[in-house]
C-alpha cells in the first residue's frame, strides 16, 4: 500500500502549540513496504541504508516497549531481517512528510490490535511512532498520510475530514518551490521549542503568529478572500520577521519582492530549513513569469 507525501498548507509550527492547521494529501509522493524480490541477492546501498534505518527504528521500539505495546514488534523484527526496506520518492528534509508517510506505513503494517474507529487515539499513536524522529511530534503529519484525505484540524485533538477546498484552489494557484536545500526537522523543531522558552518570543507566538494562523484558515474555510489575501501575506511577513533560521537564505528575497508586488506570496512548507517552499496566487501566469526568470523550480499542486 502507498501512503502520499503531505502539504501542511497552514499550520506549521503552530500545530504543536494547539492552533489550529489545515493540509492536504500529495500523493505526487509516496512511499511503500517492500521485500527484496530474491533474498539472496545484495540488496542495493538505497535499500540496504532503509533496512538498517528502520533496525534502528525498531531498536528504538524496543527500548521504549511501554508507549509501542499497539506495534508488533516480533513480526517488525523478523521483518527486518528478511530485507524489509521502505521505498520511498518523497525527498527527506522537504517539508513533504518523508517520516509521516513511514509512520503510516508502520502503524497500518505492524498494529496488534482490530482498527479502531477513535481517530483521535490513532493520530496519538501517529505521533507516539514519529517522535521518535523529531523528538516532538504532533502526529498531524502521518495522519494526513494514513487518512489520505484533507484534515482540517481545529486543535490537536478536534478535526474534520469532511471539508470542501475546491473554493479555494478554484481561486488560487498553490506551488511548491524547491530551494535545493535540506531541512533538519528534528533540529528546527528543539530550536522552535527553546525559543519558545523565551518571554519575547512567546508573546509573539501567542498573540501574533497562533492567530494569524486562525484567521488564516478560518478564511479559506469561508472562502472570504479579502480576508485570506490580508492574512496570508501578515503571515508571510512575520516568518520572515521571525523564523529566519527556518527559510532557506537564497529564499528570503522571494518572499520580500513577493508580497511588495503581490503577485504571489510565500511561506514555508512543513519545518523548513530548506526543501519545498510554498507559493500561493491568484495570477499564476504572472508568479509563473517571476518564478521563470529568477530559475526557480516550482510545481503546481
Amino acid at each position: 500500500m502507498d501512503y502520499p507525501a503531505k502539504i501542511i498548507l497552514f499550520g506549521e509550527y503552530g500545530i504543536i502549540l494547539n492552533s489550529k492547521a489545515l493540509a492536504i494529501p500529495y500523493p505526487k509522493f509516496s512511499g511503500k513496504f517492500c521485500m527484496p524480490e530474491n533474498s539472496g541477492n545484495k540488496l542495493s546501498k538505497k535499500t540496504d541504508e532503509s533496512n538498517g534505518a528502520l533496525a534502528d527504528l525498531n531498536n528504538y521500539f524496543k527500548s521504549n516497549r511501554g508507549k509501542f505495546k499497539f506495534l508488533d514488534l516480533i513480526k517488525f523484527a523478523e521483518d527486518i531481517r528478511k530485507g524489509l526496506y521502505f521505498d520511498s520518492t518523497i525527498p527527506l528534509g522537504s517539508g513533504l512528510g518523508s517520516s509521516g508517510a513511514l509512520t503510516a506505513a508502520v502503524y497500518d503494517r505492524y498494529r496488534i490490535e482490530s482498527q479502531s474507529d477513535d481517530l483521535y487515539l490513532i493520530k496519538t499513536k501517529l505521533a507516539a511512532i514519529e517522535s521518535s524522529f523529531h523528538g516532538v511530534s504532533s502526529g498531524t503529519d502521518p495522519f494526513i498520510c494514513w487518512i489520505k484525505k484533507p484534515v482540517l484540524l481545529e486543535n490537536k485533538s478536534e478535526f474534520k475530514t469532511a471539508i470542501d477546498l475546491s473554493p479555494f484552489f478554484n481561486m488560487y494557484t498553490v506551488f511548491l518551490i524547491n530551494s535545493h536545500a535540506v531541512g533538519n526537522t528534528g533540529a528546527l523543531v528543539t530550536l522552535f521549542m527553546d525559543q519558545y522558552q523565551q518571554p519575547e518570543f512567546k508573546e509573539k507566538i501567542d498573540h501574533e503568529y497562533l492567530p494569524v494562523i486562525n484567521q488564516t484558515i478560518d478564511a479559506v474555510i469561508a472562502a472570504d478572500f479579502s480576508t485570506f489575501e490580508r492574512s496570508l501575506i501578515e503571515y508571510s511577513q512575520f516568518q520572515l520577521s521571525h523564523f529566519t533560521q527556518m527559510i532557506a537564505p537564497d529564499m528570503i528575497n522571494h518572499f520580500k519582492l513577493g508580497n511588495e508586488s503581490g503577485d504571489f506570496c510565500l511561506k514555508i512548507c512543513g519545518s523548513g530549513g530548506g526543501g519545498f517552499i510554498l507559493g500561493f496566487s491568484r495570477y499564476p501566469e504572472k508568479a509563473k513569469a517571476y518564478f521563470n526568470l529568477n530559475h526557480l523550480d516550482y510545481t503546481i499542486v
